[in-house]
């Protein structure tokens, strides 16, 4: 009689998170679909599993689907954590593209939101999460050598709000708010009893728990 095959608990979560996020409604980078699909495209690639990779790309074909500019401004669950999404891949060689085309219209929607008027200064919903996404997409347009994103005041703007934004100077800017998925990484420990009622996120999540093992490996 052939022995049934037993999954690592590593297995047993991915085959989980495979199952489940493609039923996710939240297209964003914290609890959604943009950080399902970080994960996956980094599994795909230290595995050299393919399947994973696809995934990824169906996820992601899902956000350019569904994303619409009506969604707020938002790191956790609007259009500039998923642009810092979309930077992310691009920079990685995950994807290719111009950046400045692909995020033309997510930067619009970005700067019609007055810097100098928004008291909210955390990561999920306010200035944080802005300034991660300028970051990505500078860093990203220098790295193609395309224009600089953003105008001029509203780089004015951010330079008045943040000592870290130099346009003479950006190095400052560029390391406090770098694109890599590590800061947005919880400690949030999973079990084999407790993964199954966990969320699927990038932040707190699952996803986010896998992803962050496997940084450790490398």
């Amino acid at each position: 009689m052939e022995r049934m095959k037993t999954f690592s608990f590593e297995q047993k979560m991915v085959h989980h998170l495979i199952l489940k996020s493609p039923l996710i409604e939240d297209l964003g980078l914290f609890h959604g679909k943009m950080g399902i699909a970080l994960f996956f495209f980094e599994y795909g690639r230290s595995t050299g599993c393919d399947v994973y990779t696809d995934i990824a790309e169906e996820l992601l074909d899902d956000i350019w689907a569904l994303i619409h500019t009506e969604l707020s401004f938002r790191f956790d669950s609007g259009l500039s954590g998923i642009g810092w999404g979309i930077e992310y891949l691009l920079q990685n060689c995950f994807i290719s593209g111009d950046g400045n085309e692909v995020c033309e219209e997510m930067d619009r929607v970005i700067m019609q939101t007055d810097l100098c008027r928004l008291d909210d200064l955390r990561l999920d919903t306010g200035l944080e999460g802005i300034f991660y996404y300028v970051s990505a997409r500078m860093q990203g347009a220098a790295s193609q050598k395309n224009p600089l994103p953003f105008d001029r005041r509203y780089r004015e703007d951010l330079h008045h709000i943040n000592s870290f934004f130099d346009m003479d100077d950006l190095d400052a800017f560029y390391n406090r708010y770098p694109v890599s998925v590590s800061p947005f990484l919880s400690s949030a420990l999973l079990t084999e009893e407790t993964f199954v009622s966990a969320s699927l996120g990038l932040k707190d999540g699952l996803s986010g728990f896998l992803l962050k093992q496997q940084i450790q490996r490398l």
